[in-house]
């Protein structure tokens, strides 16, 4: 497990495509300096607002799958983000133990396709 500051490995594999929020809350819009992530699993994760969170990611190739166990409680909404422009819509995460690029805040306000209830944690 690598130490905090230690170059993490990438968990999306490829290009990063589509962008998710997690929420507890109804959104039709993403505000400046809300947290967007490309793995799916995490804004999962985000939307029951854990204050804790540990990710593992094992196996290879199809069959790799990404852990995550949380602390969160609420209930849980999915969304995916409406990014037109990567280079300026979205921003590094300053605070981010992720890889580059896997935990970053909106430069402005996003709109947002509501996905999925993920509902209550498990």
């Amino acid at each position: 497990m690598p130490f905090f500051g230690d170059p993490v490995p990438p968990i999306v594999q490829g290009a990063y495509k589509t962008w998710y929020h997690g929420s507890p809350l109804k959104l039709d819009k993403l505000l400046i300096g809300s947290t967007v992530t490309p793995v799916i699993e995490l804004a999962r994760a985000f939307s029951h607002k854990p204050q804790q969170l540990s990710m593992e990611v094992v196996g290879e190739g199809a069959d790799r799958k990404v852990i995550i166990d949380h602390n969160g409680k609420e209930f849980g909404y999915l969304y995916r983000v409406i990014i037109d422009e990567p280079d300026t819509d979205i921003k590094q995460h300053p605070a981010s133990g992720l890889a580059p690029g896997e935990e970053v805040l909106t430069t402005r306000e996003l709109p947002v396709e509501f996905m999925d209830e993920v509902g209550f944690p498990e």
